[in-house]
């Protein structure tokens, strides 16, 4: 999936869920709001979000090691990476994330919101499709540089997984390797699906998107949809290759591999 625009500078950066527009006023709006981040390059885009319901009981733990009440948590994360693109009409900014992998089975609308900024930091985004007011606030170091970067297979492809940095920090996504059953209904929520499907509820479950700090060459997980990888700490490096800049060097898990870049930018 290649974005035809992406979205404006003022997007870019790391934002983390402040509360709902209706809780603006109270003492801590951000209470019993799930843990959420949103990190946002020019055109591409990673979104976690860890409610309250997904850490019960929580454990860093491979998911096979998880109980069936922890496995049934997981189902209320939500995850997605794709491009996003900002139109502006005479109302004002509408922006849409389109998913290319998700965490969740595919929805019956769209994910788009009119933006507002009530600050260069701070937004508020009210949903089109469903009735949702939110307030967001960038995170001051998540600015200057930019990449967005595209795994590849043995035979030189794209193989879904995908590397976002905005300044400090870095989202990692792996797509699960197990698909959607053809014909699946859309609508169906995770949990939905694994009730019709227990069968292919560690399959469904096994599908990452990690976020943490990517400094001083070391990158620490902080929140993760897999459990076991949260508090990891991975070496990391990126350099773009010196004989083509369309590839990038990438060390995370201590291995290190060609990668396609999709955006690279220091500004």
């Amino acid at each position: 999936m290649t974005p035809s625009a992406g979205v404006p500078p003022d997007y870019r950066g790391v934002w983390t869920r402040a509360g709902h527009a209706a809780d603006a006023d109270a003492a801590d709006p951000a209470q019993g709001a799930p843990w959420a981040r949103w990190l946002q390059t020019s055109r591409w885009h990673a979104h976690l979000r860890v409610p309250p319901d997904a850490l019960q009981q929580r454990e860093a733990r491979a998911l096979d090691g998880l109980s069936p009440a922890q496995l049934a948590a997981l189902t209320h994360q939500q995850a997605h990476v794709g491009c996003a693109q900002v139109q502006a009409h005479p109302e004002g900014e509408l922006c849409t994330w389109l998913r290319q992998a998700d965490y969740q089975p595919p929805g019956l609308a769209p994910d788009a919101a009119w933006v507002v900024f009530l600050a260069p930091d701070r937004l508020m985004r009210i949903g089109v499709h469903a009735d949702d007011t939110e307030l967001w606030q960038r995170l001051p170091d998540s600015v200057g540089r930019f990449r967005c970067l595209a795994g590849l297979d043995a035979q030189g492809q794209d193989d879904g997984r995908r590397v976002l940095v905005a300044g400090a920090y870095a989202m990692r996504a792996r797509l699960r390797a197990t698909a959607w059953p053809r014909g699946m209904r859309p609508g169906l929520t995770l949990a939905e699906a694994m009730m019709h499907r227990p069968d292919q509820a560690l399959h469904w479950l096994d599908q990452e998107l990690s976020f943490g700090r990517c400094e001083q060459g070391r990158w620490t997980v902080e929140r993760s949809t897999l459990p076991a990888r949260e508090g990891q700490t991975h070496h990391c490096q990126m350099r773009q290759d010196a004989d083509d800049p369309a590839l990038a060097w990438v060390e995370l898990d201590g291995r290190a591999e060609r990668w396609r870049v999709l955006e690279w930018s220091d500004a």
